[in-house]
Order: structure tokens, then C-alpha cells, then sequence
């Protein structure tokens, strides 16, 4: 008799377990493939809805969105794993091997799942819909402290044009790899005030930017202007706050974008 033919159990335990690895890996464990995939997908589907409707949200719901989406996905999750537990605790041993009930078939899905498809998915979020980032220097004290984590709204500028103002993320000029978080002080056409009284007018296509403590910052007085191909996003709020003491609740949620 050959493996595909030979009845063997569905273990709840073992179901269970491979869902937890992977949304859907409990269904294709015991033996529902295109169901699997669809749980995958549709998991998949939902976290990056959620976020990308996060954004959409006024800054002071930024944080709400953000718990509604990463509860909904867990709860989901939740659900796909009783799913599969409860399967296989319906198959018991009247179960007839699939082809793909080996343990490389398994790895390499998994590898597939998590790592490219769910990594490209988060990649994506990170890159172009929001990330988080914790500060680390107090440049733009007193807004926005050292220990502070904060959300940028990749799509801000996207969706409207930057306004003085505004709290942003941009490319360090001086070193690509780096991004920096300032205030914007001046846009094309705009006429800026050096620190020897002269006035500049903010070139076109370029942008100005200062700290808000600007004795402990390296900004526009330092680098420069910043070309706004560079400008990444928005700051919107902060999201956590901590310190050596502890947690700084009264920081949590703090809207930083002026909505």
C-alpha cells in the first residue's frame, strides 16, 4: 500500500500547533490545501487593509486603528488555529494521506508563507503605508521626547501637500541610510532667516528644516536644504513613551500632526 493510500491520524495537538506557525498550516495539515491558502490570504489581506485604513484615521485615532487592526488579526489567527483543531479532531484516523503531507512539503510552505510572502506583505507596510520609530536624541524637544515611539504616515504626502509646519520623516542628505525627523520650516519660495540675519528664499523643489531645540540639533543650518524626492512622511503621534523610571503614560497618544 502506498504512503497516499495509508489511513493516519490528525493529531488536534499537532494541528494546533502548525496553525500557530502559520495562518492556515493546521488546514493544510490535515488535508484542506485550498482552504489553507485562502486563510492565508485573506489574514494577509486584513492586516494590510487595517492599516492601510489606519492611516486614513484622524491623528488623535492613529493608536485606536492601529490596536482595532493587530486585535482583529489576532483574533483571526485564533480562529484559523480552532479551526484546524477541531478538524482534526473530527478526521480522527479516518484520514487518507495526501502528497503533500510531508514534512519538506510543510518547511517549504512555511518559508514561502512566512518568510517571503508575509515579509514582502510587511515590507510593503513599513515602506509605504506606516512605520513606527523610537527616538533616540532630543532634537526636537519639547514636542517630541528622547524615549518617545511615534507613528509616520508614509501616505500623508501623498495625499496632500506638506505644510509648514508639519512634524516629518526625511532622508538624511549627508547619509542616505539614515532618516531624520525634523520640522518643516520652509517650502519652495519661501524666504527663511539664517542665524547672521540674512534671508534666503527655499529653493525650487527643495525643502527647509529645523529641530525645535535647536541648540542640540543638526538640520538645515547644518546639511542644508532637503529635496523633497526625499521627504518620506508625516509624524503623527506618539504611541509609547518610556524612560530608565519607567513608562511615561501621560506621553501615550500624544497627537503630534495638529488633527
Amino acid at each position: 500500500m502506498s504512503r497516499e493510500e495509508k489511513n493516519m491520524e490528525r493529531k488536534k495537538w499537532l494541528a494546533a500547533v502548525m496553525g500557530m506557525t502559520m495562518p492556515g498550516m493546521g488546514q493544510i495539515y490535515n488535508g484542506e490545501m485550498i482552504k489553507g491558502v485562502s486563510y492565508f490570504a485573506i489574514f494577509l489581506a486584513l492586516f494590510a487593509t487595517g492599516f492601510r485604513w489606519t492611516v486614513l484615521l484622524p491623528d488623535r485615532l492613529l493608536i485606536i486603528g492601529a490596536l482595532v487592526t493587530l486585535t482583529i488579526a489576532i483574533a483571526v489567527f485564533a480562529m484559523i488555529i480552532i479551526d484546524a483543531y477541531r478538524k482534526a479532531g473530527k478526521i480522527g484516523t479516518d484520514y487518507r494521506l495526501k502528497s503533500y503531507n510531508r514534512w519538506y512539503f510543510y518547511l517549504a510552505v512555511w518559508l514561502l508563507g512566512s518568510v517571503l510572502v508575509s515579509g514582502s506583505v510587511y515590507d510593503y507596510l513599513k515602506n509605504n503605508i506606516i512605520e513606527a520609530y523610537k527616538i533616540v536624541t532630543t532634537s526636537m524637544e519639547p514636542v517630541i521626547l528622547e524615549g518617545d515611539r511615534v507613528f509616520a504616515d508614509k501616505t500623508a504626502y501623498r495625499r496632500m501637500p506638506p505644510k509648514k509646519g508639519d512634524i516629518i520623516l526625511f532622508v538624511y542628505p549627508d547619509d542616505r541610510s539614515k532618516v531624520f525627523i525634523k520640522r518643516l520650516e520652509g517650502l519652495p519660495g519661501d524666504m527663511i532667516v539664517r542665524s547672521n540675519g540674512g534671508k534666503e528664499q527655499v529653493p525650487h523643489g527643495t525643502i527647509y528644516v529645523l529641530g525645535d531645540n535647536k541648540d542640540q540639533s543638526v538640520d538645515s543650518r547644518t546639511f542644508g536644504f532637503v529635496p523633497l524626492r526625499d521627504l518620506i512622511g508625516k509624524v503623527r503621534q506618539v504611541y509609547y513613551s518610556s524612560t530608565d523610571e519607567g513608562v511615561r503614560w501621560d506621553r501615550i497618544g500624544t497627537t503630534l500632526g495638529g488633527s
